[in-house]
């Protein structure tokens, strides 16, 4: 009796535990890598969309697989602040940051929800923190009490070696090359 008892608890301290997936990747200017972390989420760096030649970094992401509602395709934006300016999530030039500068941030890390219902959620409170003239005063502290409270994954990006091109002039140089390490954390 003791001993199921012992296993019972064990298999429950196991349970509770948060389960922790690595993997490393190089990526190339303009490139997307992409790795399935589990049956319903993918982690993703993604060329940034204010370069359409790939020269200015990634964006890191967590996106949900499958069908999903519009808007719900990345889980990290919602859970990682500050929101308004340059955040770990922008492994790119936005913000005039210097490509040398964009790659020395490391680690980087961030927060994801773990699917549409938190994203919805956090993405409401979001919204009323970032814009609360069109909210009561009762919303906007209630946005400010439950911020981050839906549950969430944690992630790390670590930058083991790169390969810059640095700013001449008008240009403002380019990330050419990443060799990075991923470590997620999901409750």
């Amino acid at each position: 009796m003791r001993l199921s008892i012992l296993l019972l608890a064990v298999a429950a301290l196991a349970l509770s535990q948060n389960r922790t997936i690595r993997f490393s990747g190089e990526i190339k200017r303009g490139e997307t890598f992409t790795r399935d972390i589990n049956p319903n989420l993918e982690f993703a760096l993604r060329p940034s969309p204010d370069y359409p030649d790939g020269r200015g970094g990634w964006t890191i992401t967590v996106t949900p697989k499958g069908s999903r509602p519009t808007g719900c395709d990345d889980l990290v934006w919602v859970a990682t602040p500050p929101y308004r300016s340059y955040n770990p999530r922008y492994l790119d030039l936005s913000y005039a940051i210097p490509p040398s500068q964009a790659v020395a941030w490391t680690p980087r890390e961030f927060s994801f929800v773990l699917d549409c219902t938190g994203y919805a959620a956090e993405e409401q409170r979001v919204k009323i923190l970032l814009w609360p003239a069109s909210a009561t005063e009762a919303e906007v502290k209630d946005a400010q009490d439950r911020l981050g409270t839906s549950p969430l994954g944690k992630g790390r990006v670590h930058i083991r070696d790169s390969r810059v091109t640095a700013p001449q002039g008008e240009n403002p140089g380019s990330i050419d090359w990443l060799s990075f390490e991923v470590e997620l954390q999901l409750p």
